[in-house]
């Protein structure tokens, strides 16, 4: 349902928070990528962050692999409680506390998607700053932006920034000092 109220205001990233058990997260979801991504960045003085590929049908698949140790302990479950850890309750009470309407106000800046998204490079440096442009191998130059360079591009500035980084083979170069400036000028 997400989804769908956020094609009607025309976003493609929300962010939001959430609380379930004891501990609150900020959320964001992206239709950026493919498949979706929905994170979540618990709160508190030792954030932890965890990333979710979102498939067909708006499911999450239930093995959490490498993430699962982090996400037992935030939640603070432990065996004192006396019930385990199920990822599929879990992930089913996550769905319930999501939002169904997007908001204009729930898009988040690009240092917001920054602060939130712990899988980008450089996050010291949140604010877009200018293009790089390379002259390509065969001048003795680097053949375009890297593969790290692309994602952030993608997942901050959206897939229109990211093209044009591709279609002129042009990095973002990134400030950890705000520029005001934007991607297309």
């Amino acid at each position: 349902m997400l989804h769908r109220s956020m094609m009607l205001i025309n976003t493609d990233m929300q962010q939001f928070r959430v609380k379930t058990g004891a501990a609150e997260f900020d959320c964001l979801f992206s239709t950026r990528e493919a498949p979706f991504i929905l994170t979540l960045t618990s709160r508190g003085l030792d954030p932890k962050f965890f990333k979710f590929e979102v498939e067909r049908g708006y499911r999450i698949k239930e093995y959490l692999g490498e993430m699962y140790g982090s996400l037992v302990e935030v939640l603070r479950i432990d065996g004192r409680s006396g019930e385990p850890f199920k990822p599929g309750a879990f992930l089913a009470q996550l769905n319930a506390v999501i939002p169904k309407r997007a908001k204009p106000e729930a898009i988040p800046s690009p240092v917001e998607i920054v602060q939130l998204r712990h899988d980008l490079e450089e996050r010291d440096k949140p604010h877009f700053d200018h293009w790089v442009y390379w002259k390509g191998k065969e001048n003795g130059g680097k053949d375009g932006p890297t593969l790290e360079n692309q994602h952030k591009t993608l997942v901050v500035l959206g897939k229109d920034a990211k093209a044009h980084g591709l279609q002129h083979r042009a990095s973002t170069y990134w400030s950890a000092t705000p520029t005001g400036k934007d991607w297309r000028s």
